[in-house]
């Protein structure tokens, strides 16, 4: 277990399956440069999922995947919010 300012957290033991979303401007091709990411970083079959807001304004990407390495979990969602519209992930 790692501690952390009085909170307890899992130790995540690779590969390991990691969901996390992402918040965006609603563009056109969002999804596939996510879903190119992913496979440039060998993530084959990573499951890309939007949700629309309720205006059309914003999308969510829900990204679920095996990441086979904590530092490959990290260089995939740096590369997801240097797309353009890059709002949040979390």
């Amino acid at each position: 277990m790692i501690e952390k300012r009085n909170t307890t957290r899992k130790e995540i033991i690779y590969p390991a399956e990691v969901m996390f979303k992402s918040v965006f401007r609603n563009r056109p091709y969002t999804m596939d440069s996510i879903r190119n990411i992913l496979a440039e970083h060998s993530i084959p079959e990573g499951k890309v999922t939007a949700k629309e807001s309720s205006g059309g304004k914003f999308i969510s990407y829900t990204v679920t995947g095996i990441f086979p390495s904590e530092e490959n979990l990290n260089a995939i969602c740096t590369q997801i919010t240097m797309i353009e519209g890059f709002m949040s992930l979390f």
